[in-house]
């Protein structure tokens, strides 16, 4: 067989394997992601209807988030240092399916509590994972394709929430059953798609047992087993394997970590002050229920096409020009919403969500997953969450709730305080790579 045949073979085998590790990536992110919405807007009445009292119903949806906190990376560093990723998946597809299954039969605090404690902590570790591996997917010509997959989900929550929504106004017996079906199908959605994804994970687990690794000092593989074993590497793999060869200093990578972890921290948590506030303040100044139904629906609709534009608005621009502009529109709309502005206006504030959230998210993932070594690397990305979902989120929604009542559209300005202190952090990081990069050129 001559060698050309070979090559040729071997690029056709990489370019099916990859098609096919995209494909059952897609189908995971719209099994994990179709419940999302409605989890987070119908659990408490949800848990109401069951009989729990209000504290009890606040204790249960609150460990929602203490799960993301803390249990979420604790489980991720774990499977990543003892190199059991894929095993703890698969115990965390089965355990989510039977906690599902309690989450519908008990009728106790005790019951429910411990089935959404399971169903948030293996939803959170498929959330990091499937981030992990969407932030490493690539197109045919190198180019990431993160956006687009973060699109497929944003689209999924709408299409879960409307779904719900039809099966929630069907009748009492629906209103309890409805919840725990949807959150099954997407498990066994989840479930489907894995063993799919198994050759991606491993893929990923190799990496770092070859000790290759992120940005962190290491250099990373730049090419992919194929099915036939041959290393084959998509097109443009040299010029990013030099580039990754680079070695950075332990001090400037943990340095680099912690003010990315900040400004993120910041930058996404300023959306905290809207989800909590938004829809109080738009009923004070009038605007009527389907008017604010309609700008909720061009928020999160913004948000898929935003994700879907993404990677090209990243690849023309550069990450400096598209992070400058997405300080300016978050800025622009934090400061549209806090004036009593007319209903267009209003509409313009909540379109621009499409900046202070989905492309800062996304640029924060790649970000992370640059830092990351290939072996923690859904450990990172459990650490962002948890740090801007976590603290950031949930922290500006708690604070801007209790300050709504006194400051009024002024918690805007929260949102904006954050923003500018989140992209002073992420210009500090840039300007100490850079002073790293001078020093190194200079030594040389």
């Amino acid at each position: 067989m001559s060698r050309s045949w070979r090559e040729w073979r071997d690029w056709r085998e990489w370019h099916h394997w990859r098609d096919r590790q995209g494909l059952h990536l897609a189908l995971a992110y719209v099994g994990f992601f179709l419940p999302s919405g409605v989890l987070l807007g119908y659990l408490p009445p949800f848990l109401r209807d069951k009989g729990l009292a209000p504290d009890e119903v606040a204790w249960v949806f609150s460990t929602v988030f203490g799960v993301k906190l803390l249990t979420g990376p604790l489980l991720a560093w774990w499977a990543d240092a003892s190199r059991r990723q894929s095993s703890l998946l698969w115990a965390a597809a089965w355990a989510g399916c039977a906690a599902v299954w309690l989450l519908g039969c008990s009728t106790h605090f005790g019951g429910l509590l411990i089935a959404v404690v399971a169903i948030a902590a293996c939803r959170n570790y498929f959330q990091s994972l499937l981030e992990a591996l969407a932030t490493r997917l690539k197109d045919a010509g190198g180019g990431a394709r993160y956006g687009s997959m973060r699109a497929l989900g944003s689209a999924s929550v709408c299409a879960g929430v409307v779904l719900f929504g039809g099966l929630w106004s069907a009748g009492p017996a629906w209103q309890r059953a409805a919840l725990p079906m949807l959150v099954l199908v997407s498990a066994l959605v989840l479930l489907v798609s894995l063993r799919g994804m198994q050759s991606a994970v491993q893929a990923m687990v190799q990496a770092g047992r070859s000790g290759h690794t992120g940005r962190m000092g290491r250099t990373e593989k730049a090419g992919t087993t194929s099915p036939a074993g041959a290393e084959v590497h998509p097109p443009g793999a040299e010029h990013h394997a030099a580039a990754m060869s680079r070695r950075t200093p332990p001090s400037l990578a943990t340095g680099s970590g912690l003010l990315l972890l900040a400004g993120a921290t910041l930058l996404i948590g300023a959306n905290g002050v809207f989800y909590s506030s938004a829809t109080l303040l738009l009923q004070q100044r009038g605007v009527g229920g389907p008017a604010i139904a309609a700008l909720w629906c061009a928020a999160f609709g913004v948000e898929a096409l935003g994700f879907a534009a993404f990677d090209r608005l990243r690849a023309r621009c550069g990450n400096a020009r598209v992070f400058g502009v997405i300080v300016m529109l978050s800025l622009l709309r934090w400061s549209l919403l806090a004036a009593d502005g007319a209903l267009p206006w209003l509409l313009l504030g909540f379109v621009l969500h499409v900046a202070s959230f989905s492309w800062m998210h996304a640029l924060c993932a790649l970000w992370v997953r640059d830092l990351s070594p290939s072996r923690y690397a859904i450990t990172g990305q459990a650490v962002y969450t948890a740090c801007a979902h976590g603290i950031g989120l949930a922290g500006a929604a708690w604070f801007a709730s209790r300050a709504l009542p006194t400051w009024g559209a002024g918690v805007y300005g929260l949102a904006a305080t954050m923003t500018a202190a989140g992209a002073l952090a992420i210009a500090a990081r840039a300007a100490l790579a850079e002073r790293a990069r001078v020093g190194a050129a200079l030594q040389a």
